[in-house]
């Protein structure tokens, strides 16, 4: 699987400087490489004008260039834009039944299109399924992650962070989420399906990680506390809600989560006068 995306550096999504090669964790596609033929087809179209009168003219061959080169990219247009219809389309299924629960013949009758429309886009289910992970992805880092970044480093970033995170979850309530979903569909289930969702938590804990160790190295947070065991922590605390909304359909879930983070962040401060002045400057 090679897309831009696909190999995380590091095992982390990426700082703002470096985010263009995660702009769409799962970019629908490139145009196709349509005009690379044009100067060939004029050559046919030139020899047709000589050819003997008994040889029928393809009416499309006698087209200008100009012409063929934007219908081609008006049909590449159209097809970028199916093959996003088709994949936010299997994403609002995939939230609702899982990743398992898409098929082709499922997303074909929501669309009202042929299986074998769908499969002109997506090879396979896999690689259908492979690309709603990557939209998820993509969606997760620019409305988590790309707004953080934009903070000052330290304990506003981190800060931003966990609120944008707490928003995201707390609109999956409702309609589900596909990673926390996913982890549990394919945690013992070895492929391309288990690397991809491990790729990105790995990545999205490397940049809880990283905004940690940043708030810490800017005297916001204590030097001495146990970055990695915050990580643990707040994950903890964000799966909790999860199932404490979706399962047990409490009603604080999200209140209580706040707090809990609110917590983790609070008893994490520095303890020394000076450096609680530090992190008070700072940290806002």
């Amino acid at each position: 699987m090679q897309e831009r995306c696909g190999r995380l550096r590091g095992g982390r999504l990426a700082d703002v400087g470096r985010l263009d090669h995660c702009r769409r964790f799962s970019q629908v596609g490139a145009l196709d490489a349509s005009f690379a033929g044009l100067d060939s087809s004029k050559k046919k179209y030139e020899r047709s004008l000589f050819s003997h009168a008994s040889t029928p003219m393809n009416p499309s061959a006698a087209m200008p260039a100009a012409r063929r080169a934007a219908a081609t990219a008006r049909g590449a247009r159209k097809g970028q834009a199916t093959r996003a219809a088709i994949i936010d389309a299997a994403l609002a299924i995939a939230r609702r039944d899982g990743l398992e629960g898409l098929t082709i013949g499922v997303l074909a009758e929501r669309l009202e299109m042929s299986k074998s429309g769908v499969f002109a886009h997506f090879g396979s289910r896999e690689e259908l399924q492979l690309a709603v992970l990557k939209e998820y992805a993509a969606r997760f880092v620019d409305g988590v992650l790309r707004p953080a970044v934009e903070r000052p480093r330290g304990l506003p970033r981190l800060r931003s962070l966990l609120q944008n995170w707490l928003a995201l979850l707390a609109e999956e309530i409702a309609a589900g989420c596909i990673l926390i979903g996913g982890a549990s569909e394919y945690d013992d289930r070895p492929g391309p399906l288990h690397d991809a969702l491990v790729a990105i938590v790995d990545g999205w804990k490397g940049e809880l990680l990283r905004a940690i160790e940043q708030a810490q190295q800017m005297g916001h947070l204590a030097a001495d506390a146990d970055a990695r065991q915050l990580v643990f922590e707040i994950y903890g605390l964000m799966l909790m809600l999860h199932q404490d909304a979706r399962l047990l359909h409490s009603r604080d879930g999200v209140q209580r989560a706040r707090a809990g983070l609110a917590r983790l962040i609070e008893t994490s401060r520095p303890a020394t006068p000076a450096g609680a002045a530090r992190a008070r400057r700072g940290a806002h």
